[in-house]
């Protein structure tokens, strides 16, 4: 896995999120690989979001039930009772104005269409360049949508290409 702090200055607090000014968007990290779930916390704390982590789809409704999250950042495909679709449409149900990212190392047209079908706001292809994630996260904050980011062929990244 090759990890790095990103290149550019770029911010993703800065004017994103719900609600007043002061309060800091709140992310949903969904991933079954806790060195990577770690990493993107610790980074995107440092970048000024509220974050928490789970393990597993349960892991994540039951985090929901006191943490209402403007962005869910989920894995794909998840070791667990649900992968990152499935977690999305029960966390959506709970907080319609839910914004949902998937990570995949595996990007398939029949996911695309299922993701499309859901309303997903956009993919993330591991690996992928931090700077690509600060964009996508801003993009999907302010309700633009972002599409499918592809993993970069440069060292600035974040994700393994094996998952």
């Amino acid at each position: 896995m090759t990890m790095h702090t990103p290149s550019s200055g770029a911010s993703v607090a800065d004017g994103a999120g719900r609600g007043p000014a002061s309060e800091r968007p709140r992310i949903l990290i969904v991933d079954d690989e806790p060195t990577y779930r770690e990493y993107l916390e610790r980074f995107l704390s440092r970048d000024g979001l509220e974050v928490r982590t789970a393990e597993t789809g349960a892991e994540a409704i039951a985090l929901s039930r006191d943490f209402a999250p403007d962005l869910l950042l989920a894995d794909w495909m998840l070791r667990c009772e649900m992968h990152g679709i499935e977690v999305g449409e029960a966390l959506r149900n709970r907080w319609p104005g839910l914004r949902i990212l998937l990570m995949t190392g595996f990007p398939t047209a029949d996911l695309e269409a299922e993701a499309a079908r859901v309303g997903i706001d956009g993919f993330l292809e591991k690996p992928f360049a931090l700077d690509d994630l600060s964009r996508a996260i801003t993009a999907a904050l302010a309700g633009r949508g972002v599409g499918r980011v592809s993993g970069p062929a440069t060292a600035t990244k974040a994700g393994d290409p094996a998952r």
